[in-house]
């Protein structure tokens, strides 16, 4: 994962993964159905349900509204630190390597629902995708984003294990254990130096640079 200085000197003192809204992402497809995908299910809710136009259109709606409700943790995937991924997100940040296991390990004293999905990259003006499952709407994004490799922490804030979870502005904060997390954090070249108190944190958790 890519972040400032800042993002990161947070995490480590609050010990808390911020999960982002997905409807709060610069791109304006984020969470949507493709045109084909929306096509499919209006049709398939005029024949199969024997509604209207106008009501088949509200069910497309309120379908695709699911997205709503999901809150994201994005990561990219790859064996070494990307220099793309650090320009593009964290100039002059870090990238914070862990794998699947640790992330894992981290969320085990959570009491709510976390689950995850390698995100798919699909033509979002001639592909369809499955339908019937809303998980697919925050794990399916436009191909020009496919150089991101993304795999998502994905948290359903209606899920009743998640009730107790507060929502700031444009993201929920979720308990997490760091020290499982991380197993190392990477320098951006561009950084001259590391704030001292930043040092000090990482070494409080034992994470190694």
């Amino acid at each position: 994962r890519y972040v400032s200085s800042e993002r990161l000197s947070d995490l480590l003192t609050s010990e808390e993964l911020y999960f982002t809204h997905v409807l709060a992402f610069s791109d304006g497809l984020e969470g949507s159905l493709t045109n084909r995908t929306r096509d499919r299910l209006f049709n398939w809710f005029k024949t199969q349900i024997k509604v209207d136009e106008a009501s088949a259109q509200e069910l497309v709606r309120r379908y695709e509204g699911a997205q709503e409700d999901f809150y994201v943790s994005c990561w990219h995937m790859n064996d070494f630190e990307s220099y793309l991924m650090l320009k593009a997100y964290a100039e002059r940040g870090f990238a914070l390597r862990t794998t699947y296991k640790r992330v894992q390990a981290a969320f085990d004293r959570f009491n709510g629902i976390v689950t995850a999905g390698i995100v798919e990259y699909v033509d979002f003006a001639r592909d369809s995708t499955p339908v019937g499952n809303a998980f697919h709407l925050v794990t399916t994004k436009d191909l020009p984003y496919r150089d991101e490799r993304e795999f998502r922490l994905v948290l359903w804030a209606l899920d009743s294990k998640n009730a107790q979870l507060q929502r700031a502005g444009n993201g929920i904060r979720v308990p997490i254990a760091i020290g499982l997390l991380l197993d190392r954090v990477y320098v951006n070249p561009l950084n001259q130096s590391i704030p001292e108190d930043l040092l000090t944190l990482l070494k409080s958790h034992q994470i190694v640079i």
